[in-house]
């Protein structure tokens, strides 16, 4: 019912010499029993046998993907994001990225390669993990990992435009920048910022493999220490009590 693969298979005539047991044919799968165990279980009205890690979560997913079990495999993917199914952790999404490429399973590779991105890229973090990589794999993850370095020192440069209607045009005004040598207003960043953002793009561009590039998890913390070494700024600290909040959400919102 859930599988055109076996009801082809058992519709066919079997040969009069093939394998039988009480009249009935066997078909010998390479999938070891624990998966089919598995994989039997959510076919039918009985409790779910969880696998016991995300490798054999991606076995499954690769039977149900082999055996053209769309609607089980969509259900193990719900389940995966529900936490109910193993899902990777941590520095494993190295190895689910190439295990999922592996069996082309294309929504999980996808997944781990933007996982791995929250951790270096080094052969320390690595380890012997890096044997399994093939060299198209270990080439497609660094050109993706350099693509995504590339868009978040892109996503940067929107926030120096001070202009409206720009996030960062909030920060018009500080009297340490807002004069020129002629005393005619201008539209600039706070120094601190303008310090603040130049570095973050400095790092990024400095650091394909040796750091995270989950920068949108720390932004907020750099920010407000760069802002607390300007506390004497009125003007900053007013712009900070009334949209900091908001500014600092759009600038993870944008980076994430």
């Amino acid at each position: 019912m859930v599988s055109p693969f076996f009801e082809d298979m058992l519709s066919l005539p079997q040969p009069s010499d093939s394998e039988s047991v009480d009249g009935l044919p066997v078909v010998r799968l390479p999938e070891d029993s624990e998966l089919l165990n598995s994989l039997l279980s959510k076919l039918y009205p009985v409790h779910t046998v969880v696998p016991k890690s995300y490798d054999k979560v991606l076995c499954l997913l690769a039977a149900c993907q082999k055996y053209e079990m769309t609607s089980v495999l969509s259900s193990i993917r719900a389940e995966v994001k529900r936490g109910e199914f193993p899902a990777p952790e941590g520095t494993e999404a190295y190895p689910a990225y190439v295990i999922a490429g592996a069996k082309g399973l294309i929504p999980e590779m996808e997944n781990a390669a933007r996982q791995t991105l929250d951790h270096p890229m080094t052969f320390e973090v690595l380890g012997e993990g890096l044997r399994l990589f093939e060299g198209w794999a270990l080439r497609d993850l660094v050109s993706f990992r350099k693509r995504c370095k590339d868009n978040l020192v892109m996503c940067l440069d929107s926030f120096f435009e001070v202009e409206p209607p720009a996030p960062s045009s909030i920060w018009a005004g500080c009297p340490d920048v807002m004069y020129t040598r002629t005393h005619r207003q201008s539209r600039v960043l706070p120094r601190w910022l303008n310090q603040l953002l130049s570095q973050i793009q400095c790092d990024l561009k400095l650091q394909n493999f040796i750091y995270p590039l989950n920068i949108h998890s720390r932004i907020r913390e750099e920010y407000l220490k760069a802002l607390r070494a300007h506390l004497y700024c009125h003007f900053c600290l007013a712009v900070h009590a009334t949209n900091g909040p908001t500014f600092c959400m759009e600038l993870e919102n944008t980076l994430a």
